[in-house]
């Protein structure tokens, strides 16, 4: 089954190499950025990319957070000690690149609390940065 996992992924990250280079972007230890993935949603090779890596998270259940895509693809995450509106500290959430940051990126979900703020800048939700140790991808949504 190792053999075949590592087939699968050499596959995807052809395909993704493939899409980057037929359009002339970077490669990213991250990730693409916002605007590239708006550039590569569309290619056939990127959706089949993305196709395996969900059907072999299915098969493969939970796995380490170093192997999350970083595609702001939202997945399953879970994140010992997180509190709040959580179940078994699972939440859904997704990758966010951030050129300004040392990491390039963090995981976000729509866990948050509110912030009453100072009296000029009133409420707003503060979202927790995660640090999730697992992740699973999500099934797609029933057809019909």
């Amino acid at each position: 089954m190792t053999h075949a996992k590592e087939k699968l992924a050499d596959i995807v990250e052809a395909l993704r190499a493939e899409c980057h280079d037929s359009r002339g972007l970077m490669h990213r230890p991250d990730g693409p950025t916002d605007e590239e993935l708006r550039q590569i949603a569309d290619d056939l090779r990127w959706r089949a990319a993305a196709e395996i890596e969900q059907l072999r998270g299915v098969v493969a259940g939970w796995q380490p957070i170093g192997t999350a895509p970083k595609d702001s693809q939202p997945v399953l995450l879970f994140c010992p000690g997180l509190n709040g509106h959580v179940i078994r500290e699972i939440v859904i959430g997704v990758w966010k690149f951030d050129a300004n940051r040392r990491t390039f990126g963090y995981w976000v979900s729509d866990v948050g609390h509110l912030d009453d703020g100072q009296a000029e800048t009133g409420p707003w939700i503060e979202y927790v940065e995660l640090q999730p140790k697992f992740w699973a991808p999500l099934l797609p949504p029933p057809r019909g």
